[in-house]
């Protein structure tokens, strides 16, 4: 648990953040179910909200609307979560080799299971408790926040971060890599999301039986507050644990039940570093594109209804104006692609911890081996994260715009809509420019990279509704991009992509002198 704190608590904070201020913020934009009354029934007829969402319960109480839209955020996040910790834990350290130091230490055979499936359940607890006491906490100042509601709802984030603990324990048994766990248990959870949509779209409430996703919805916290099918969900999840460690009884040690098809027997005709890491990347990149892809379209044909909430001087456009400004369309595709580029950010910054990898498992020494300079790693990887980032941004662009196109003609939303988003390049330039800073300086300390990134989300969403200072919501690597309507303000970019320079130049040289490994 030691060196899992860091991260637990870095997955745990932005979630009680947002559970924390989004309740008291729904209070003053909407105090009565008056003034609400055309949001509920927006949200409730808009098809993208209810594909991301679910469909709003009526009559779309403040805890029904935090349940609603933050309850998914909060799932999708203890989900993701369990499925890294997991996976880092029980399949990654056995394929480095740290299992079998526990072994020749005298740790018996069960506890490189257990412990894993122990410390992840404890950290998807605390993160439920955390949810339960910010919200009991809410709830003695917003009058329609109750204490059940607060605990049902920490109760459904729970057992469905223990349900994938033990879908991705299972997947870790299925394979020997924790890179074809960890993709197994991401399927999953897609497919987990895809029977949570079904179940709403076609009525089949039992549906929601077969998905974690769906769990909440059985038990309806701030409307039903019913605990029974939290009971048997928990129960399901022990079933799963316990599935997973009769299969981690009898398989062999470093092995799987499923063929192993991640090496390809054909031979590469390898044209330099640049070439290999392009190859071992597409994969990836093509996951990271399909991500990218339909993010942007989901929320492109979500544009026509939701900008409609935004006119002057209705409640929505009053909150939303603290978070962005100018028109309606401004303001919606500004914080939209907020979320895409970041999406991008998180894509190059994994590209750069390769080599934080590699020197953990060793692997970079074969790199060396064969001649590679350290200078050419160093400038190859940073390129392919730079193109990488271009190539998912402007397919981003290209996505929303067509699906912004399709419901809105007006205030030059579609070129806002691709422009917005291909000019946050530099935002991600400078991530990847701190990225290889940290690579080259420190690369224990790599979570810093992800603390910026997480900074800058929390800066652009919800600065101006705790009322930070402009400077300090403009130190983001996001959110800042070019229009297509008025005088163009270079000044932004031209200071990001300068830290990416900079941050490359830093990282390059203090990796030439640091010793290898460094981590």
């Amino acid at each position: 648990m030691a060196r899992l704190r860091w991260q637990v608590l870095a997955w745990c904070l932005p979630p009680w953040l947002l559970a924390a201020v989004t309740p008291p913020a729904y209070e003053r934009v909407y105090p009565s179910p008056q003034t609400r009354e055309l949001l509920v029934q927006s949200m409730r007829d808009t098809p993208g909200t209810r594909l991301l969402y679910g469909v709003l319960p009526l009559p779309g109480r403040i805890g029904q609307l935090v349940q609603w839209e933050t309850g998914t955020y909060l799932l999708f996040c203890v989900s993701l979560m369990a499925v890294l910790l997991v996976t880092r834990t029980m399949r990654a350290d056995e394929e480095d080799g740290l299992v079998e130091v526990q072994h020749a230490a005298g740790v018996g055979w069960a506890t490189p299971f257990a412990a894993p499936v122990l410390v992840c359940n404890g950290a998807v607890a605390g993160f439920g408790l955390g949810v339960g006491l910010v919200l009991t906490g809410v709830a003695r100042f917003v009058t329609e926040m109750t204490v059940v509601g607060a605990w049902m709802l920490a109760g459904a984030v729970a057992v469905t971060g223990w349900a994938f603990i033990g879908l991705t324990a299972l997947g870790c048994q299925l394979y020997r890599r924790a890179s074809q766990a960890r993709l197994l248990a991401l399927v999953t959870l897609t497919v987990g999301f895809a029977l949570r949509v079904a179940a709403d779209e076609l009525g089949a409430a039992w549906l929601r039986w077969l998905t974690p996703l769906g769990w909440r919805d059985l038990a309806a916290p701030y409307t039903d507050d019913d605990p029974m099918p939290l009971a048997l969900c928990a129960a399901t999840c022990v079933a799963l644990v316990a599935a997973a460690g009769a299969l981690y009884a009898h398989r062999e040690y470093a092995d799987g039940y499923l063929p192993d098809h991640s090496a390809d027997r054909h031979r590469w005709r390898i044209h330099g570093y640049a070439d290999l890491l392009t190859r071992l990347s597409a994969r990836a990149t093509l996951a990271w594109a399909v991500a990218v892809a339909s993010f942007s379209a989901l929320f492109g044909a979500m544009a026509g209804n939701l900008t409609g909430l935004l006119e002057p001087g209705s409640a929505t456009g009053s909150y939303v104006g603290k978070m962005a400004a100018g028109s309606p369309v401004q303001q919606y595709l500004s914080l939209l692609t907020i979320m895409t580029a970041l999406l991008v950010a998180v894509a190059a910054v994994q590209r750069i911890n390769v080599v934080v990898l590699e020197e953990r498992s060793g692997l970079i020494d074969v790199d060396y081996a064969v001649g590679l300079s350290r200078t050419r790693l160093f400038v190859v990887l940073g390129g392919v994260a730079a193109v990488e980032a271009f190539g998912l941004l402007v397919l981003s662009g290209g996505v929303l715009a067509a699906a912004t196109g399709s419901q809105l003609a007006e205030d030059h939303a579609v070129g806002r809509a691709f422009v917005f988003t291909v000019s946050q390049l530099p935002g991600a330039l400078a991530a990847i420019g701190i990225a290889l800073a940290v690579v080259g300086v420190a690369p224990r300390r790599f979570g810093v990279v992800w603390a910026v990134l997480a900074w800058s989300v929390f800066a652009r969403f919800f600065g101006g509704l705790v009322e930070l200072p402009t400077w300090a919501q403009d130190l983001s690597v996001l959110g800042h991009h070019l229009d297509v309507v008025g005088d163009p303000d270079w000044a932004p970019l031209a200071v990001q992509t300068a830290i990416g320079a900079l941050g490359a130049a830093v990282g390059q040289v203090a990796y030439r002198r640091r010793d290898l490994p460094g981590v």
